[in-house]
């Protein structure tokens, strides 16, 4: 760790390159020897839907608007093969490409204002702990996102999906997270006209401790003895990646979503990685991190959530 004088001699640099009345640099983690009062996490949104690389070009104009759009393809649906009698054509089938829309959003920390003369009395590398916390409040934002547009694209609790074949994405199962129900959970999915698997899971770090209580002869093995000892952690289980949270408000307690591989959801962009803007007024200097990404599930049926009784 970075000592006291080493920290002083940070913030005095910070001092002397607020000359500049334009300072732009890249927000980064940091771990800091001060004493924190709220826990935070990466995001979870971008390890289900990882994000890709998107520069102008690959933009696409639209008539309705001036704000950056991307235009995806959509797997188009086909009839099924059939068996002809000899000396017979088959039936024309014209084909039409199904497209969807991907818009951005810009999203931004709060700006923090700050005396600059104050600065000085500083100790710990303010720039880092400001710039780890807002990365982690905007990762927390890109998580808030995908989860509202999971559960629009699923309905409803025990609702019949109708663009995914009349099927329920959303189940209630009860009895509690026990070997059968987390079996029952895993069916839903595949039970949809795509036939996918679910391959992560995703749940809070309160529920999985209910999980934690299948016994030997359910989870097997060491794994049993592990996970008593140790707690639950990001792991193959079940054949599904297991994401645990700590944003309860995001992800109820006694529930579980799962999505299928990301090529089977939909696509998410980052146009404008996380970036931190500095700039000095006088004596005042003010700064804000802020980035531009986009995305859009295409597909609702790589998408299942199950809500324990």
């Amino acid at each position: 760790m970075p000592t006291k004088a080493e920290l002083q001699q940070l913030n005095e640099r910070l001092f002397e390159q607020l000359a500049d009345p334009s300072m732009q640099k890249r927000a980064i983690d940091a771990v800091n020897d001060f004493t924190r009062t709220t826990m935070r996490e990466d995001g979870f949104a971008r390890k289900i839907l990882p994000p890709i690389d998107i520069g102008n070009d690959e933009l696409d104009r639209q008539v309705d608007t001036d704000q950056p759009v991307k235009i995806v393809d959509r797997e188009p649906g086909n009839p099924p093969a059939i068996s002809l009698p000899f000396g017979s054509l088959p039936i024309n089938v014209y084909i039409y490409g199904q497209r969807y829309r991907v818009g951005f959003d810009r999203i931004v920390s709060p700006r923090f204002m700050k005396d600059v003369d104050e600065l000085r009395t500083y100790v710990m590398d303010i720039r880092q702990v400001l710039s780890d916390n807002a990365v982690k409040d905007m990762l927390a934002e890109e998580d808030s996102k995908l989860i509202a547009a999971v559960n629009a694209v699923m309905v409803g609790a025990d609702t019949p999906v109708t663009h995914n074949g009349n099927v329920v994405q959303w189940e209630t199962i009860y009895g509690g997270i026990t070997r059968e129900t987390l079996q029952d959970a895993r069916k839903i999915m595949p039970r949809g006209p795509s036939h996918l698997e679910s391959h992560t899971a995703l749940i809070n770090n309160v529920t999985i401790k209910e999980a934690e209580k299948m016994g030997f002869d359910e989870m097997g093995g060491d794994f049993s003895q592990d996970v008593f000892r140790n707690g639950w952690a990001e792991a193959k289980f079940a054949n599904l990646t297991w994401i645990i949270t700590i944003k309860r408000t995001l992800v109820p307690d006694d529930t579980m979503f799962m999505f299928s591989d990301p090529k089977f959801i939909g696509k998410m962009y980052m146009l404008e990685e996380s970036t931190m803007f500095m700039e000095r007024r006088a004596f005042m200097v003010e700064w804000f991190c802020y980035q531009t990404m986009g995305g859009a599930i295409g597909h609702g049926g790589g998408l299942a959530r199950v809500d324990f009784a």
